[in-house]
């Protein structure tokens, strides 16, 4: 209860900032908030792209947010290839993702919601020998309230592999999740 009330404190304070610049009579209660918050509560069905090909992913909000299914393809790719590439995307067991929620303000019928920064690990096998992946996360979602969809931004900010470090300053490595509907 105590995260719920300090989550609401903070939607307030970055909703006013906000309500103000659009519309100065505009004005978010609490109420409001956990209004938009209890709508955007449930699992999420929607689907990301992985080598050009639709992949299923669930999200479910509530204290924190949760992810599963998300396609490790373009992580491997960062540290193998080939036939290894193909060994490590066999045996991948990744973890599911889950992340706190930080920040939430809502202009209109939109909720934006940033989550934690927050660390994913999985394990892959190549040559008989196992390999954690790191990854550092970064998740921003949009609930449209008028079109009951939830859109999620996910960004790899930082992404290690037993001791190797992937540049991804060149070429990073995104997810959207665009429009998932809830079950």
């Amino acid at each position: 209860m105590k995260k719920i009330t300090a989550f609401i404190l903070s939607v307030l304070c970055l909703t006013a900032f906000s309500s103000c610049s659009v519309d100065s009579k505009q004005e978010v209660t609490v109420e409001d908030a956990q209004q938009a918050f209890n709508d955007m509560k449930g699992t999420w069905r929607g689907k990301v792209t992985d080598e050009n090909v639709p992949v299923d992913v669930t999200m479910t909000f509530g204290a924190d947010f949760t992810l599963r299914g998300l396609p490790v393809t373009p992580l491997l790719k960062k540290f193998f290839s080939g036939e290894e590439l193909d060994e490590a995307l066999k045996t991948a067991r990744p973890a599911n993702f889950v992340a706190p929620t930080q920040a939430m303000s809502i202009l209109g019928d939109q909720v934006y919601v940033q989550m934690e920064p927050t660390d994913w690990s999985f394990t892959v096998t190549v040559g008989g020998e196992d390999y954690q992946v790191n990854a550092l996360l970064g998740v921003v979602t949009l609930y449209s309230n008028n079109y009951k969809t939830l859109s999620a931004s996910i960004t790899v900010q930082e992404l290690t592999c037993e001791g190797s470090t992937a540049d991804l300053t060149t070429n990073g490595i995104s997810y959207l999740v665009d429009s998932a509907t809830k079950d």
